[in-house]
């Protein structure tokens, strides 16, 4: 896959929360879906609680994928060498990663249909 779950940082605190993804290779992060799924046993379950889809941005390889829980404006901004950081904003009042009976999971999801005219 194009694109890493790398880890939750600050799980819990609604201020700095925030899920970290790493690029693998160039890509539009707008094919992505994040999604937050129940996991038992260690598997995830069809219990899905909330969602996130990217906008469309194109994304290069070596570049991080930041999103916050809390409200905010999407941004970029340079980091190593020609490296970026995108940040986007989950827009939720609560934690969403502190509860181990829930996990992340994204999907690449380029090709969609939906009922809504």
């Amino acid at each position: 896959m194009q694109v890493g779950i790398g880890y939750v940082a600050d799980n819990g605190d609604p201020d700095r929360e925030r899920l970290v993804l790493h690029v693998k290779r160039n890509t539009d992060i707008g094919d992505f879906l994040l999604i937050r799924a129940g996991v038992e046993n260690g598997d995830v379950t069809t219990n899905v609680s909330d969602s996130f889809w990217f906008p469309d941005r194109l994304v290069r390889v070596g570049d991080l994928v930041v999103v916050y829980t809390k409200s905010g404006f999407d941004r970029a901004k340079k980091i190593d060498g020609d490296g970026r950081a995108h940040f986007f904003y989950w827009d939720r009042e609560a934690p969403l990663w502190d509860d181990a009976a829930f996990g992340a999971v994204l999907l690449h999801v380029r090709d969609w249909v939906s009922n809504v005219a």
